[in-house]
């Protein structure tokens, strides 16, 4: 019962960093965005990918560093942690194709519930596959 209290304890841990990397990112992507399509006039599509591009290398940084610890020093980390979120969002986008258009489920109510999938992927992706944090 104590192993399982643990394993629930430093996952959580884990996870709540996580989670609150992703915010910070997402704040940092938008953010970029807007300020390159809004006061700069950059287009919205390079402004779009401008942020995309800061805030994955700042989730790649900090979930190293502060979610997960990690002192992996290899070159494949990085390209293994675009590989998870670019399955994350190809699963996204075929999952909101269903929800919406074959199930005719509200499309706020389906991103809310892809979006609560793909942080469960992103994150045991992202300890197991990119970090190899098999810390429970």
């Amino acid at each position: 019962m104590k192993i399982f209290t643990l394993f629930k304890k430093d996952v959580s841990k884990q996870f709540i960093k996580f989670c609150l990397i992703g915010l910070e990112s997402t704040i940092l992507n938008y953010g970029l965005f807007l300020v390159l399509y809004s006061f700069f006039g950059v287009n919205y599509l390079i402004a779009g990918g401008t942020g995309f591009v800061f805030g994955t290398v700042f989730g790649y940084i900090f979930n190293k560093i502060y979610s997960f610890q990690s002192r992996r020093k290899d070159l494949i980390a990085f390209p293994m942690y675009l590989i998870v979120y670019s399955f994350s969002l190809v699963f996204t986008l075929i999952s909101l194709k269903i929800l919406v258009d074959f199930l005719g489920i509200n499309p706020l109510i389906s991103n809310l519930i892809t979006i609560s999938i793909t942080t469960m992927m992103n994150f045991f992706g992202t300890k197991i596959l990119v970090f190899k944090n098999k810390k429970w």
